[in-house]
């Protein structure tokens, strides 16, 4: 079974920055493994993921919304499919229905939103249990805090933290293994 792979994170980060270059890298190594990509579609981490998947002759599908559109924001011009959809909540909802796995590529206040709301929904069994991998210090310091309440004891088990792309990858290809050719995309509405 192809996989698609949802990244999240902020929009804030230019081409000169590790954030924005790490993400670049992640997509050119999910792409490279024969990974979809999937992102929020406009700039910043959803742009260099984009660029990067793109590098590798990757497909990339781009969830778009009609209330941004409307603030002056367009898609960006790497993404290979764009589903545009009505709101924010919208947005979200597909970025996490579309993904085999979630993962975070540095921290915003709308990356943090993501992360909660696809860790709430699987631990209430709105969507089903798949990974969700957190790149970088920044998580690891947040979810210590977490991770020490005695709520979330054992409701964990599918976070992952990881320091960076390669190791974000090492942990896709042993929950997946190895995909033999990317996904069509053409098949999604």
């Amino acid at each position: 079974m192809k996989k698609l792979i949802t990244v999240f994170g902020p929009s804030k980060c230019t081409p000169q920055s590790m954030l924005y270059q790490n993400a670049e890298r992640l997509g050119a190594l999910l792409a490279n493994s024969a990974f979809g990509v999937v992102n929020g579609g406009y700039e910043g981490v959803m742009e260099a993921v984009s660029r990067g998947a793109r590098s590798e002759n990757g497909g990339v599908i781009g969830i778009t919304a009609e209330a941004f559109f409307a603030r002056g924001r367009e898609a960006n011009e790497f993404i290979t499919k764009e589903i545009t959809v009505k709101s924010a909540v919208d947005r979200l909802m597909e970025l996490l229905d579309l993904a085999d796995a979630y993962i975070a590529c540095g921290v915003s206040p709308g990356t943090l939103v993501e992360v909660a709301t696809a860790w709430d929904y699987m631990l209430k069994g709105f969507i089903e249990q798949k990974p969700l991998i957190l790149i970088g210090n920044e998580w690891k310091e947040l979810c210590q805090i977490l991770f020490a309440q005695n709520a979330y004891k054992g409701k964990m088990d599918f976070i992952t933290i990881v320091e960076n792309p390669e190791q974000t990858l090492e942990k896709l290809l042993t929950i997946f293994g190895k995909q033999e050719k990317l996904p069509d995309l053409e098949i999604l509405s």
